[in-house]
């Protein structure tokens, strides 16, 4: 089916471009920003997991020359212009590169409460500047942007996030939109094996869906964006593990499960909002219709530089078209 004919319409269209899992991937959140502007989108939504995982110590060894270590691999520059590509190639995979001498790397390796401060401030510093590039795109353009955390990302980021004026964070909140839409989020998860920052216990996560059910006020033109998917159905399916965080295998096939919340299904089912965007489970990129509700999981490549992503459009109050990109 060609584009135009899925997204073809007479009426007002709001064009939403909706990524989730960057997790800090330099590469991909600029394919994202981009990507808006090849679709000719109205509104950027962000679905959580946006920090990355590690910092990367570049160490300066002495004259012009660094080492670092990248996946187990050691990376050598010995110029300014060697560093800058090392630098961006961390950054791209989502890794924070910090450029130290060689004290300083072993006085953070005998700190972690130094180390961690660290890791905090580069987390932050990396959404400042993409909450700046977005400001500086976007806002000329007229484009808007919702921008949520996920159950990976530390809660210092929020404020970092609300010093944008152009730029909201929807979670636990609701925003009006053009056309009578409204934008309300969830950046919680239910527990996962790494007990992160933002996960809870399912009755913990159900209050807070029932808190979010009660802020919704017109339904039918509600767009819910919820970190986690809804538990048993396409989007949560992911590998199970055993105790050590292994991937379980049987027969040579890796055995799946589902990793999404039933509190969140049911808000779906009780709520019937217009469109509930999701992400978490990196593998179940997909869509289905629950009851009147288009769920979406755009899924997430962000290692591999891949930006997946959902190009959705609305008018008169109706998901008219959606297609799921990836490049």
């Amino acid at each position: 089916m060609k584009f135009g004919k899925l997204f073809g319409g007479s009426s007002k269209i709001t064009r939403i471009m909706y990524g989730s899992d960057f997790h800090g991937s330099e590469l991909v959140y600029r394919k994202f920003i981009s990507a808006a502007f090849q679709y000719k989108a109205d509104v950027l939504m962000v679905g959580g997991d946006v920090t990355g995982k590690a910092m990367v110590p570049v160490v300066h060894q002495g004259g012009g020359n660094y080492e670092g270590f990248l996946f187990g691999r050691r990376e050598e520059a010995n110029s300014g212009e060697e560093l800058e590509k090392l630098k961006n190639t961390i950054s791209n995979v989502g890794f924070y590169p910090i450029i130290i001498e060689k004290d300083e790397a072993a006085e953070l390796e005998a700190d972690p409460q130094k180390m961690s401060g660290r890791f905090e401030a580069e987390m932050c510093e990396r959404i400042r500047q993409w909450m700046q590039l977005a400001d500086e795109k976007l806002t000329p353009a007229g484009m808007k942007m919702y921008f949520m955390p996920g159950n990976d990302d530390l809660y210092s980021i929020d404020d970092v996030i609300s010093e944008f004026e152009n730029i909201s964070n929807p979670d636990m909140k609701r925003f009006e939109m053009e056309e009578g839409y409204e934008v309300l989020g969830l950046s919680n998860a239910n527990m996962t094996p790494w007990a992160c920052i933002r996960d809870l216990e399912e009755d913990d996560l159900k209050k807070k869906l029932d808190t979010l059910a009660g802020m919704v006020q017109n339904p039918e033109r509600a767009i819910v964006i919820i970190h986690v998917p809804p538990y048993g159905t396409p989007l949560d399916s992911c590998p199970d593990l055993d105790k050590n965080l292994k991937i379980i295998t049987q027969g040579g096939q890796v055995v799946m499960k589902s990793a999404g919340s039933p509190a969140v299904k049911a808000f779906i089912d009780k709520v019937q909002p217009m469109l509930a965007l999701h992400g978490h489970i990196h593998e179940s990129a997909g869509h289905l219709r629950i009851g009147r509700t288009l769920a979406i999981n755009a899924g997430s490549e962000y290692a591999e530089g891949i930006f997946k992503g959902a190009l959705i459009n609305l008018e008169g109050g109706k998901v008219k078209g959606h297609l799921l990109i990836s490049g």
